[in-house]
């Protein structure tokens, strides 16, 4: 929890632009997650792989990259080039329990997924749910993923691999 979330009379003293500057940094790194899985649901490999820093790593079910570059080949490879005008109607990911711990110029975070797919009646299921757990970097003034670890829970690995929409048909 940062300091600027703190009970009062739980730490040291902070100034007002301290607080505010912690408030600011925790709305961007949320702002952050949740673009991703925007940027992810849109298919927007490039814009997706900007969030990285510059020497961020991606490591998950699709593998592991370091670079927005290798990202974006990674995304690429995975789910095919960005279809042109394209509008992501077979599924989603819904973001939530997003905990923040800054330091500085560096930070934290833990989140929880639930990837929802198109049945064939046309109602969403969930198919995963699952935690994210990043660390993060301020880079150019912005903050960046220099590290995101995906981890499906439900099912688990062991009790079923799961498989991208893709891979099932599910998207068209």
């Amino acid at each position: 929890m940062s300091d600027a979330a703190m009970p009062p009379g739980s730490g040291a003293a902070q100034s007002v632009e301290e607080r505010l500057r912690a408030l600011e940094d925790e709305r961007e790194i949320r702002d952050l997650i949740i673009t991703y899985a925007q940027r992810l649901d849109a298919r927007d490999h490039k814009g997706y792989a900007r969030l990285f820093a510059r020497e961020g790593r991606w490591s998950g079910r699709m593998g592991d990259a370091t670079g927005p570059e290798a990202i974006e080949a990674m995304l690429v490879e995975g789910f095919g080039p960005m279809p042109e005008n394209f509008v992501n109607t077979q599924n989603f990911h819904l973001m939530s329990n997003i905990v923040i711990e800054v330091d500085g110029d560096r930070a934290k975070a833990e989140s929880r997924l639930v990837y929802f797919v198109r049945t064939a009646e046309a109602k969403p299921t969930a198919m995963l749910a699952g935690r994210y757990y990043d660390e993060l970097v301020r880079e150019d003034g912005r903050w960046r993923f220099s590290y995101r670890r995906v981890v499906g829970e439900i099912p688990t690995r062991d009790e079923r691999p799961v498989r991208t929409p893709e891979e099932d048909g599910h998207v068209r």
